[in-house]
């Protein structure tokens, strides 16, 4: 998958880089000794402790109320717009995977009349 540039996604590109300390690493999020965050089997440790952190701060400084994942993100990015732009999106092969595990939004439906 092939992700184009938009203005938003250079922003934020822009605004993790300028978060860096004096540490140089080819890795967009990296660790102080300039190592990326996941492991060579695909698990991540440190993102998993940066978030778990994130999240305390976020419960305890606004009104936020019950905990969420990072998988909730990509269920909320599925949620708000249509079907094939979701799909798109997250990659899925079709659009029935994405409907069946990351479109949580209810349907509204008004009531016979």
């Amino acid at each position: 998958m092939i992700i184009s540039w938009s203005d938003e996604l250079l922003g934020a590109v822009d605004g993790a880089k300028k978060l860096r300390k004096k540490v140089f690493s080819i890795w967009l999020f990296h660790t102080r000794q300039g190592q990326p965050y996941i492991n060579d089997d695909g698990y991540a440790a440190g993102f998993s402790s940066i978030w778990q952190r994130f999240i305390a701060k976020a419960l305890s400084q606004t009104q936020v109320t019950e905990r969420f994942t990072e998988h909730d993100l990509r269920a909320k990015v599925a949620s708000d717009t249509n079907s094939e732009h979701a799909r798109q999106l997250l990659g899925h092969a079709t659009s029935e995977m994405t409907e069946k595990v990351y479109r949580r939004r209810p349907e509204i439906i008004n009531p016979a009349k």
